[in-house]
């Protein structure tokens, strides 16, 4: 890696790099780059430089965060890669950057771990369990890239475990009553509307400061929500919601819709101007005086979207309806924010499993009873009693390739051998099924402690991680990452199963 010496024309001595390199298409390339003060200046350079196109674990981690965002770049909203991008250079280079990636191991991302717990701002508070899990995600996020494009061996993330929480444990919300004491305190008229429509209808802010006139037809009380509005780095995007359920028609209250008709009138607005002219700092800022003037509860103004759903709770709806009206991607996302809301459903839950399990045994005895069938004994008091071996779906199929290729060197961490003890074939709808009414049916499963079989806590971790993940029965993306941060350690632990 040689540097050049050089003089200008007014006699300063100047160093060059001069080198070959071949680019992500395969081709010999040249680079030649002028007036460096240093030799040593002109060297990095080069190293830099061909560290970007290097596709080897000697990469440094700089390097590699560089290659990674501006992967990113085309796949991310703009408000997404900002977050990303701010976590990646206040959090991750600051420590890891000088490194070569091969070189970070377990050891050193527990160590930066460790500094993130500690840290305490000038007020003495310490990061949000919810902000730690989202720094520790998108190092673990890094370390994938690597392992997939650049011949890391393994992520060390994975061996490390995860830090934080992926929810935040306590929600502030305002009942009905709340929300209207403190609306007393608020005399402009664009605020009041902005507050009320999302006290009444649960949208997020991005969605409400994208709304334009034509989104409120006049002959119905209902709000179109198609878009959202995001302002990075003082540019102005209109972008497409979270998800594709995020797109959706909400009624509203006709006096709610009158109130923001009359609104729209009184700014003589066109079509497609934005009702709400302010931008989110704004709004929270004003949010924030107006509790202020009250002296009411503090809380936020996505809690206004909380505050929508434990008023839709206590008035009796259904899940699944608020589901569809706040535009989550599933049921499941509802039920694993606002489950709490529900008093006494915990019994319900309890039922509706002890019908699934009684359902499951009585196939077991008739396919015991069966001179062709093949029944695997289960320990007594596993939840499923005993399971019918039967034909393979492409689903059960993928699932199991999954478990005995991806997985071997992941569960061995953990004092696991698949090779000789894990049992394929067995149902994995069952679990499926007994899962898909919310997280309290894993604590069931992991009520049987030691008695549960070894196919049984592995079946019961992938059906946990299967459904934190959100994934259908023959989705497998991103499973990986969530057991080795989340499930295998929860599970290690309720087992006394030891790792490294």
């Amino acid at each position: 890696m040689p540097a050049y010496k050089y003089q200008t024309k007014d006699g300063k001595t100047k160093w060059y790099a001069n080198f070959y390199y071949t680019d992500w298409l395969g081709e010999k390339k040249h680079k030649c780059k002028r007036g460096f003060d240093t030799k040593g200046s002109a060297k990095e350079y080069e190293r830099l430089f061909l560290d970007k196109y290097s596709k080897s674990p000697t990469i440094l981690f700089s390097s590699l965060a560089g290659n990674y965002m501006e992967d990113m770049d085309s796949r991310l909203k703009p408000t997404t890669l900002k977050g990303k991008r701010y976590i990646v250079e206040t959090k991750l280079l600051p420590y890891f950057g000088k490194m070569q990636i091969c070189d970070i191991d377990a050891d050193l991302v527990r160590r930066w771990q460790n500094s993130l717990i500690d840290y305490r701002n000038e007020k003495g508070e310490p990061y949000a369990e919810t902000y730690l899990h989202s720094i520790n995600s998108q190092l673990s996020a890094v370390f994938n890239y690597a392992v997939k494009y650049y011949k890391l061996g393994t992520n060390p993330c994975y061996i490390a475990g995860s830090i934080g929480k992926s929810r935040a444990e306590e929600m502030n919300f305002w009942t009905k009553e709340e929300f209207e004491h403190t609306m007393q305190f608020e005399q402009k008229p664009s605020y009041i509307v902005a507050f009320k429509l999302l006290f009444y209808s649960g949208m997020r802010e991005g969605e409400l400061l994208a709304l334009t006139p034509e989104d409120f037809p006049r002959d119905t009380a209902i709000v179109d929500v198609n878009k959202n509005y995001a302002v990075v780095d003082g540019i102005e995007y209109f972008l497409t919601p979270k998800t594709k359920r995020s797109i959706r028609k909400i009624t509203i209250p006709d006096s709610i819709h009158a109130e923001v008709l009359e609104f729209i009138d009184s700014m003589c607005l066109e079509p497609e101007e934005r009702i709400f002219y302010f931008k989110k700092g704004g709004l929270y800022s004003e949010f924030k005086r107006m509790i202020k003037r009250s002296g009411d509860k503090e809380i936020r103004v996505h809690d206004l979207r909380h505050s929508h759903v434990a008023m839709l709770v206590n008035m009796g709806f259904a899940i699944e309806e608020i589901s569809r009206r706040l535009g989550h991607d599933s049921i499941k996302t509802t039920w694993d924010t606002y489950s709490h809301l529900y008093p006494g459903t915990d019994r319900e839950l309890a039922q509706r499993i002890e019908v699934v399990i009684k359902k499951e045994q009585e196939a077991s005895s008739v396919a015991e009873n069966e001179d062709d069938g093949i029944v695997v004994d289960m320990v007594p008091g596993s939840p499923l009693g005993q399971i019918s071996q039967h034909a393979l779906t492409t689903a059960e199929q993928q699932g199991n390739e999954h478990i005995r290729k991806n997985n071997k060197n992941i569960f061995i961490k953990y004092g696991i051998d698949i090779e000789s003890e894990m049992v394929y074939g067995y149902k994995l709808e069952t679990y499926l099924d007994l899962i898909a009414f919310g997280d309290a049916i894993i604590q069931t499963i992991s009520s049987f402690k030691p008695s549960a079989t070894l196919k049984d806590l592995i079946m019961a971790m992938y059906s946990d991680a299967i459904s934190s993940c959100e994934l259908s029965q023959g989705s497998l993306k991103n499973l990986d990452q969530f057991m080795v941060d989340t499930t295998i350690p929860k599970y290690s632990k309720l087992y006394g199963i030891g790792g490294k």
